[in-house]
């Protein structure tokens, strides 16, 4: 009979409903009407719904969080509806579909500018990332449970931990990590140079669990109020720590010397890039050349308005050119291939020699040892092609190359193209280029007697990858230079989104940053992660600025992704070490 009971206690426990009332007996249920069932299944739906919807709420702040909104001090509450919601849910998959409608409702719209290239491919990134929101929210409502009062502590190291995972799974796709909602909080972001942007991702979902843990206690009966005085504490000391951090952050930035360094130059040509015109089938080949020659021209005219402002580096965004600069004329076949080549060629070294300065630019980079066929970029789907940033001298001679090392996945390449060919159907763009191998470290030349400065490239959205960055760092590179195409997305969001990445890979580096992008945001980024001269994103233009040269070493530099890595080995062995060390499953809370 006491067994008869436990297993009764046990099953009403388990199916008990987010109020706490336990549901309808399931006695007879084979043989219940139709209409019984769908009473039982609305009545389901009314008691999920408001979960639901406040989970949905959770993915509206995440979205505001982020640009084209941009009010980052919604992200220190984004996640709380969402949280508490955790915290009331019946089961594992209640969960889960609580994180589904949070990643719904946040990343679907924060991801709408890849719609500009691809509707599949945006469907396909906004619930790959989303997918990673679920499975945090079915963890997390386990660790509300098993550990009632560490579980916010716990919370933030798996949330760091998951997005330092994202970042080095396959390709990687470090976008709309939630440190980065804080890029203009310029004392906070700091705290990136000694753990990147997974500390400030931590110290902003601690704040987010810890106001969930007061509300939770607080909606809370009887005896488990108790659990609201440590809620408190803990939120007083995120709160705390936001504060020391921001403090800390502020009197770091002060600290870091700067001398001034060469001046750049970049251009700005704002020229859109439409899939549609560009890879379609009824477009005519004289067309595309004569768009190429248009813009070869707009970069030169632009360049030519450098003059008089001591550029000593001239930098041309993203494939700029379409043919490769590695090429001698006679390899050259297709005759308007050579002629863009020869045209590109003579406004280089026209201009390096009237300005005397060296140039930057990006071009593919022709990788077979034997031409075959075309070589305008974009044209066939090859792997001969590197997407390249070409280092050349004034008077035009080749004097190196970078490759483009992390590739856009369906935008330069298929993943499993073979095996899986159907994936073909997620992009329009039928191009495949080769990867990189290797990480380049330019020197460009002081005038008269003046040293030498070192720098590196990184190539359309390289910038976002910060151990990358970082090992350019290591290998000398005194600042960065990112030549980047985003003329594909009309579609507001993905400038600003990229910005605010490149503002953490200063900091993280404390390395200039300076980017040039064909419709912006074209701008200098200091070693302090400050703005210091930019264009405004869909105009047209040029922009000089000396860069801003650091001799420090930073903590994330010298140790890389230590702080997430121990971020995710105390989410995934912290639990089990405590349940262990309890000896009794570990402490389990009741229900909110």
């Amino acid at each position: 009979m006491r067994r008869h009971n436990r297993e009764k206690a046990s099953g009403g426990e388990r199916h008990r409903d987010a109020g706490g009332a336990p549901p309808a007996p399931e006695a007879g249920a084979q043989g219940a009407s139709p209409r019984s069932r769908w009473a039982r299944w609305g009545s389901s739906l009314a008691r999920a719904l408001p979960l639901i919807l406040l989970s949905a709420l959770s993915g509206l702040l995440v979205f505001l969080s982020f640009p084209p909104a941009d009010l980052g001090p919604l992200a220190f509450i984004a996640f709380v509806p969402l949280l508490v919601a955790l915290a009331r849910v019946p089961t594992y998959g209640s969960a889960a579909r609580c994180g589904m409608a949070a990643a719904a409702v946040g990343y679907l719209p924060a991801f709408t500018w890849i719609a500009s290239v691809a509707v599949p491919g945006w469907l396909a990134v906004a619930l790959y990332v989303g997918l990673y929101l679920v499975g945090v929210s079915m963890v997390v409502r386990f660790l509300q449970r098993r550990f009632p009062a560490a579980w916010p502590l716990m919370a933030a190291f798996l949330w760091a931990g998951q997005e330092l995972f994202r970042a080095r799974l396959g390709p990687g796709f470090p976008w709309l990590f939630l440190g980065y909602t804080q890029y203009k909080s310029s004392g906070l972001v700091q705290l990136a140079a000694w753990g990147g942007v997974y500390s400030v991702s931590f110290v902003v979902f601690l704040v987010n669990a810890s106001v969930a843990a007061v509300v939770i206690g607080a909606l809370a009966g009887g005896e488990r109020r108790k659990r609201l005085l440590t809620a408190c504490a803990t939120l007083a000391a995120a709160i705390g720590l936001v504060v020391a951090c921001a403090a800390a952050g502020s009197a770091a930035k002060e600290r870091v010397a700067m001398v001034q360094g060469p001046v750049v130059g970049v251009i700005q040509q704002n020229i859109p890039r439409f899939v549609s015109d560009i890879f379609s089938a009824e477009k005519a080949p004289g067309d595309s050349d004569r768009e190429r020659e248009n813009e070869i021209r707009t970069a030169a005219l632009l360049t030519a308005g450098l003059r008089g402002t001591g550029a000593r580096l001239a930098v041309w965004p993203e494939s700029t050119v379409s043919v490769p600069l590695n090429l001698k004329p006679e390899q050259i076949v297709y005759k308007p291939a050579l002629e863009l080549l020869e045209q590109t060629v003579r406004y280089l070294s026209g201009l390096g020699k009237e300005i005397n300065c060296y140039f930057l630019v990006g071009a593919p980079y022709y990788l077979a040892p034997k031409v075959t066929g075309s070589v305008l970029y974009g044209v066939e789907a090859t792997p001969e092609f590197g997407n390249s940033a070409v280092f050349l001298s004034p008077d035009g001679r080749l004097l190196g190359h970078y490759d483009k090392i992390h590739l856009v996945p369906f935008g330069e390449y298929i993943p499993l193209r073979r095996a899986l060919p159907f994936l073909q159907a997620l992009t329009p763009i039928p191009r495949e280029i080769s990867a990189g191998k290797e990480e380049v470290v330019f020197s460009l030349p002081g005038a008269g007697a003046g040293h030498a400065v070192h720098f590196s490239a990184l190539v359309c959205y390289e910038d976002v990858f910060p151990d990358l960055c970082s090992a350019f760092r290591r290998k000398g590179a005194q600042f960065l230079v990112n030549v980047t195409e985003e003329g594909w997305y009309y579609i507001p969001g993905e400038l600003r989104q990229h910005l605010a990445m490149a503002v953490f890979r200063a900091v993280e580096t404390r390395t200039t940053v300076v980017r040039a992008a064909n419709t912006g945001i074209s701008c200098f980024i200091n070693p302090r992660g400050e703005v210091y001269a930019a264009l405004e994103p869909l105009t047209r233009g040029q922009l000089s600025a000396p860069v801003q040269l650091s001799s420090d070493i930073t903590p994330y530099v010298e140790h890389g992704d230590a702080f997430g890595i121990a971020c995710l080995m105390l989410a995934i062995f912290l639990p089990p070490f405590l349940i262990a060390l309890s000896g009794q499953g570990g402490p389990q809370a009741p229900r909110p």
